[in-house]
């Protein structure tokens, strides 16, 4: 486990979802991120094709895809935060 690289996560969440035609009565209002204690690090983010950014309610949007992705670990205590490895 003291070997670990910095890259891996403790926790990866990954969802996909397709559909040939999708409208929104109401835009979406989506919040996301890793949360942990103590020392969490984490990203969470998506693509995707055939949405605009936002989107617009009642239009018609074909052939659509989504990819999501969260990922977090909690960082060993005395190992420095990417932050801290940008810094120097």
């Amino acid at each position: 486990m003291g070997d670990r690289k910095r890259t891996e996560y403790d926790v990866e969440i990954s969802a996909s979802v397709t559909a040939d035609e999708l409208v929104f009565q109401e835009a979406p209002e989506v919040v996301s991120r890793p949360w942990g204690e103590p020392n969490q690090e984490g990203t969470a983010g998506s693509d995707r094709s055939g949405l605009p950014r936002p989107v617009t309610t009642g239009v018609v949007y074909e052939d659509i895809r989504a990819d999501y992705r969260l990922a977090s670990r909690i960082r060993p205590p005395g190992e420095p935060s990417e932050d801290d490895a940008d810094e120097g």
